[in-house]
């Protein structure tokens, strides 16, 4: 049984310094904001030239270190930092949290496979990093890591990790970065808690979410939105730093703690989205068959044409998780329990349909006006690739047919 299923968590750790890897990122920037309402003070890496004195939203008391941690993009030479420079840049501080990596839907460049790419940005680059925390004195150390690991745990028979290299990294990360903790700190090592992060909607300033470009701009051509028939646990930004900074007092060595907040089905999800948008289209179920005959049709075949390999094996992706309901609201109530929620204040986020809300506006700008409402002329409107608010053939059709009148 996992220690978050028998109670809550009788050990509290003292948060003051808090750095965070990825602290400009979407997940790591709403982490330091709930810090800092905390009382602890926050130090982040960026990447060099990410920030600069007119972002007016990023906030001040933050101190930024800038920085590579990784070369992502191929043939990109800047120079990255070294674990030298990551532990003196870690000293003083009491918690390390590290939110970068690769997106579990990115294809890899040509010629690697899914596997190696992973590997070596989520192990290989990460173990140092850990290291070097817990050379500098860092006491705890929180990964933010996938909620597929956690279904691999408890559906072994469906071999996820053997069919998947995204997930079968993840779940080395987590073995690799709690090793590197040699026991925790009360073995004199550094405690090493793993997160396990679901569907996350939300937005932060001046970023397009990824659901613009890895989601509905795939389905922008298509007259409904074909899609596997299974669901999944969702939650709102807000809830995930939430839930970094209750791991951060409560959490405890070895821990690896599914987040997350409501179960909720595909087809809820995505009507919800084409709502909010104000578009006519809606979901419209498929079987795991045929999804995949598609996804061989298009995706597959651009891949082996390219010599791409992707984290998620298409070949499996449909019938092993897009069909199935990824659900863990038990679960949920647990970690919650255990980390002390109620005497944190939290409720696990806010609601999925903000989130999903501040997604749609964060991809459509356009469409809404400054109190968040869908303008007038944009509702029953469809999307397109690469949208704008002056190249959607829908809108100009309409504005050119009532410019005669």
């Amino acid at each position: 049984m996992e220690r978050y299923q028998q109670g809550a968590s009788t050990q509290k750790h003292d948060v003051k310094n808090v750095f965070i890897c990825g602290g400009t990122g979407f997940l790591g920037y709403y982490s330091a904001l709930e810090f800092i309402r905390k009382g602890a003070k926050v130090g982040v890496l960026a990447l060099p030239n990410e920030l600069t004195l007119s972002a007016d939203w990023w906030p001040k008391e933050i101190k930024v270190n800038y920085g590579m941690l990784f070369n992502l993009k191929p043939g990109d030479t800047t120079p990255t930092v070294t674990k030298e420079e990551l532990v003196k840049m870690f000293t003083g501080y009491d918690t390390l949290v590290y939110a970068v990596g690769p997106d579990d839907r990115m294809h890899t460049p040509a010629g690697v496979s899914g596997y190696d790419f992973f590997h070596k940005y989520l192990v290989e680059k990460v173990v140092p990093v850990f290291e070097a925390a817990k050379e500098a004195g860092v006491k705890k150390a929180i990964l933010l890591n996938s909620y597929f690991a956690y279904f691999d745990r408890i559906w072994p028979e469906s071999h996820l990790a053997e069919r998947h290299p995204y997930i079968r990294v993840r779940v080395e990360q987590a073995e690799a970065l709690i090793k590197v903790g040699d026991g925790g700190v009360a073995n004199g090592g550094m405690d090493v808690v793993v997160l396990e992060l679901p569907y996350i909607f939300g937005s932060m300033p001046g970023r397009t979410p990824l659901w613009k470009e890895i989601f509905l701009d795939r389905f922008a051509s298509m007259p409904a939105i074909f899609f596997p028939k299974g669901g999944t646990n969702m939650i709102h930004v807000n809830g995930i730093a939430e839930a970094v900074v209750a791991s951060a007092f409560y959490a405890q060595h070895g821990d690896r703690l599914p987040i997350g907040n409501k179960d909720l089905k595909f087809k809820d999800m995505i009507n919800m989205i084409m709502e909010d948008i104000g578009a006519t289209k809606r979901y419209c179920g498929v079987s795991a068959g045929i999804a995949t005959l598609g996804i061989k049709m298009t995706v597959i075949k651009n891949l082996k044409k390219h010599n791409l390999d992707s984290g998620l094996n298409y070949n499996y992706l449909m019938k092993d998780i897009q069909s199935k309901d990824l659900y863990y609201e038990d679960d949920v109530k647990k970690v919650q329990e255990y980390l002390h929620y109620d005497e944190l204040g939290y409720d696990g986020g806010g609601s999925i349909a903000d989130g999903i809300k501040k997604t749609a506006i964060a991809c459509y700008p356009h469409r809404f006006d400054e109190n968040g409402n869908l303008i007038e002329k944009w509702k029953g409107v469809n999307p397109i690739k690469k949208e704008t608010a002056d190249n959607n053939v829908f809108v100009n059709k309409a504005k050119k047919k009532a410019e005669k009148k």
